[in-house]
């Protein structure tokens, strides 16, 4: 067999704590699971270069400022966990890949948004040495303008 698929790992279920922490804008399976140098790459920041999305800078400090961002403009964030799995290659690479959906109310204008997210983590051991997200941005950025501008009004 060349690879494995699997939703019923440690690992797994390692993510799907920090993703339900991310909700609650609890950062400590974070520190629990990420290594201090991660390598996030998020498509989100429309940071390309010849082809391929950049990292981003600042490792784990940056990921978790992200998240805390994400707080500032919505509540009642939370990520679908269902269609979650690890993927073993013969060589022993493993990664958790999510295939979920997104969704938050505004902070500001209360409304409420749903869009689909890809997300995947590369593991060395027990912790998350790389990953990224993928998603339409263009769905995600009209909302975060939103919020930022209603965030504006005094």
């Amino acid at each position: 067999m060349y690879h494995i698929w699997t939703s019923l790992d440690s690992k797994t279920i390692k993510v799907r704590q920090l993703l339900e922490a991310f909700g609650k804008n609890d950062s400590s399976v974070v520190y629990e699971i990420f290594a201090d140098t991660v390598k996030f790459s998020d498509q989100m920041a429309n940071n390309q270069e010849n082809g391929l999305t950049k990292v981003n800078p600042g490792g784990r400090a940056a990921f978790l400022q992200n998240n805390r961002n994400a707080h500032q403009l919505f509540s009642d964030i939370s990520v679908t966990t269902d269609n979650m799995r690890i993927f073993v290659r013969k060589d022993g690479v493993t990664a958790t890949l999510l295939w979920g959906m997104w969704s938050g109310t505004g902070r500001f204008t209360k409304n409420k948004s749903t869009f689909p997210l890809h997300v995947y983590f590369y593991w060395k051991d027990d912790k998350i040495i790389s990953g990224g997200q993928f998603t339409d941005f263009s769905a995600f950025a009209t909302v975060a303008k939103a919020e930022l501008a209603a965030s504006q009004i005094k």
